[in-house]
């Protein structure tokens, strides 16, 4: 089953870019719940904790888009180095701020700063991934299957991280640590020149969104209802620790979510399903529906790292169905933008969803809370479910078979079509 993976990270540059690009990517995971962590430290108040780790997601998927697009033109090369300098700069501005107790639009401010400018480095590993193995489409999705494998291990690794560094060292701990590892991270990724995709050639960049593209739309509203699902989890489980007395515990807990959808995404990326990826995202959807209905009425610590096992094994499945559909449905010289606008539907269900976490869990607690877990994770299949006659047709296009393509115009009189 690894022999998949073995013969992909084979490819020259392929391994330190992979490799390079977890470490940039780890503070992903720690972002949001150290921005969590140091407010409801500091403050008290998971509302308004929630409210600005909601308003860095949102800058981030407001501006996401748009710093892709520049990065399909000019080149990871001379656009990453920009965004995480502008980042690190305006997060630390916000420590320094909520350390100071500093007024609240002076918060909102840097956390608008640096989330907005907090760069999609999964996105543009994704995107060097389609350049190097360009027309071997079994081999990018195994290839993007080991991306969202390493994704979910970043959230084994991050939150425990996250938590060790905020709750027994000292507040700001994580996000210095997201500060750091960003740093490092993607100066090393950088290094591989030889995987970077090169600038789109000119007049690629002129041709709109790439929303325009049949599938992208779709999927990237269906991450809407998917990212608001990850940023309830996140803020709700933080405080269903809490009020069993369990809060070190809040980095195990998200971190078994991690972990189950990371080992269901290694076997995922191995295997050769014959099965179109538009309804493959379906079934999947379907079954994180279904997985994510017991989160409310469970009420002990170890019943819901459990049921975090459980449920994560339905989360991998719709992200590599969902990041692989839109590959092989959009040309490599718009990747970059069109894997953002995907990254952009997570951000903004991530989020509303914190924020709105965050007050029903100051007023009816986390139970309550994980209501909202299971509303966006059946939202996300009626979505799909919504749009497969549209998928269906952008796959179709995508993928003409004999019977669509009709007659051969070359074949000989009387001769079968294809």
């Amino acid at each position: 089953m690894l022999t998949a993976y073995a013969d992909i990270l084979r490819r020259p540059g392929a391994l330190w870019m992979t490799s390079t690009a977890f470490l940039a990517r780890l503070p992903m995971s720690m972002l949001g719940l150290g921005e969590v962590l140091l407010v409801s430290a500091q403050t008290g108040s998971y509302a308004l904790a929630g409210a600005l780790s909601a308003s860095g997601a949102l800058a981030n998927a407001a501006i996401g888009p748009v710093l892709g697009r520049a990065v399909d033109r000019y080149g990871q090369s001379r656009v990453l180095p920009l965004m995480t300098a502008v980042h690190v700069v305006g997060l630390i501005a916000f420590i320094l701020l909520v350390l100071d107790d500093g007024p609240t639009w002076s918060l909102f401010a840097a956390v608008i700063v640096s989330g907005g400018s907090f760069p999609s480095i999964g996105a543009m590993v994704r995107a060097r991934w389609a350049y190097l193995l360009a027309g071997e489409p079994q081999s990018l999705r195994t290839a993007f299957a080991l991306e969202s494998v390493l994704d979910e291990a970043i959230y084994v690794a991050g939150p425990p991280l996250a938590t060790v560094l905020a709750v027994g060292l000292v507040d700001y701990g994580a996000l210095v640590a997201v500060a750091f590892l960003l740093s490092v991270g993607t100066a090393l990724f950088l290094r591989s020149r030889t995987t970077e995709p090169p600038p789109a050639a000119e007049g690629h960049h002129g041709q709109g969104t790439a929303l325009r593209f049949p599938g992208v739309a779709a999927v990237s509203v269906a991450f809407v209802f998917l990212g608001a699902l990850f940023g309830s989890f996140e803020v709700v489980t933080v405080a269903f620790a809490d009020e069993y007395g369990v809060r070190g515990w809040t980095g195990g807990l998200l971190g078994l979510y991690a972990l189950a959808s990371g080992i269901s995404g290694i076997v995922l990326g191995a295997l050769h399903l014959r099965l179109g990826l538009h309804r493959q995202l379906l079934w999947a959807s379907l079954a994180l529906a279904l997985a994510t209905v017991p989160f409310p009425f469970i009420s002990s610590p170890w019943v819901l790292a459990l049921q975090c096992l459980l449920a994560g094994l339905a989360v991998s499945p719709v992200l590599i169905s969902g990041f692989s559909l839109i590959e092989r449905l959009v040309p490599n010289a718009r990747m970059t933008e069109a894997l953002i606008w995907s990254n952009t539907g997570l951000g903004v269900g991530i989020a509303v969803a914190a924020a709105l976490s965050g007050l029903v869990i100051d007023t009816a607690g986390a139970s309550a809370a994980y209501w909202i877990c299971v509303v966006s994770a059946g939202l996300t299949f009626l979505t799909v479910a919504a749009s497969t006659g549209h998928l269906d047709r952008a796959w179709s296009a995508a993928h003409p078979t004999p019977e669509t393509l009709g007659p051969d115009p070359s074949a000989p009189a009387g001769a079968p079509a294809g």
